[in-house]
């Protein structure tokens, strides 16, 4: 019997040793990362002077990123952001995809923030996105922390192929990782709305464009998140903007 007690407590220390361990090692990787954000900007502000676009974007993309994770952990972290820090950031992603070439993705960036006059300002250097008759391209929806899901079409054979992956960025998913979920389904070139269907899952796509958007596809996932097999909050729900065309 004392043996047993003994044995128990034994497991019961090396449990929260190995609990403590790991919240140490989260908040050291986090308070590394924070630290790193004036980098970020800096290494960013330097290759985009430099007209090396697409380092400063790499750069920049990082700023965001850890911008928005160390907010949202500010209680586990002493360096401290606010919204204009976030703001900022998105803005210097926008920026260096309009310089890149790529209007589409520095749109989605600057709407993020589409309230703020710095965001106003950049949406109205850009040329107004034109829709196509041709879906095929990558489409977008924000999920956090510099993170998109995605919704990808090709056409082939006569028919559009979409495929979508998306995530749940939690409150501890930049250094942990997200939640995923995916599913395929397909649709008719000369359709514009498609129903992806599995068991009690039903996530319906319409395609749709106007002035300010351009392309974009309006999804509707069916009441109730764990039908559709997803990693936890996982959610298709939402308005995914065209970022890139295809062929």
């Amino acid at each position: 019997m004392i043996k047993s007690i003994i044995t128990g407590c034994a497991v019961l220390t090396l449990s929260a040793l190995t609990v403590t361990h790991a919240e140490f090692s989260y908040e050291q990787e986090l308070q590394q990362g924070c630290n790193k954000v004036k980098q970020y900007a800096s290494l960013g502000k330097k290759f985009y002077d430099q007209k090396q676009y697409k380092k400063a974007l790499e750069n920049f993309q990082n700023q965001a990123s850890w911008t928005a994770f160390c907010k949202a952990n500010a209680d586990e972290t002493t360096v401290k952001f606010t919204d204009r820090d976030i703001e900022v950031a998105n803005n210097n992603v926008g920026l260096a995809y309009a310089k890149l070439g790529q209007p589409l993705w520095a749109r989605a960036w600057f709407m993020l923030d589409e309230k703020s006059k710095s965001s106003q300002f950049n949406l109205k250097q850009l040329p107004q996105p034109k829709a196509s008759n041709n879906l095929s391209g990558e489409y977008v929806r924000y999920s956090g922390f510099g993170e998109w899901d995605h919704i990808t079409v090709s056409r082939k054979q006569g028919q559009y192929t979409i495929g979508y992956s998306g995530v749940y960025m939690g409150l501890r998913s930049l250094i942990y990782g997200p939640n995923m979920g995916e599913f395929d389904t397909k649709m008719p070139t000369n359709a514009k709305q498609t129903i992806y269907k599995d068991q009690d899952c039903r996530i319906q796509l319409d395609f749709k464009s106007n002035a300010k958007l351009g392309n974009y596809i309006q999804v509707k996932q069916s009441e109730g998140e764990s039908g559709c097999g997803f990693g936890h909050n996982v959610y298709a729900d939402g308005t995914y903007l065209k970022v890139e065309s295809g062929k």
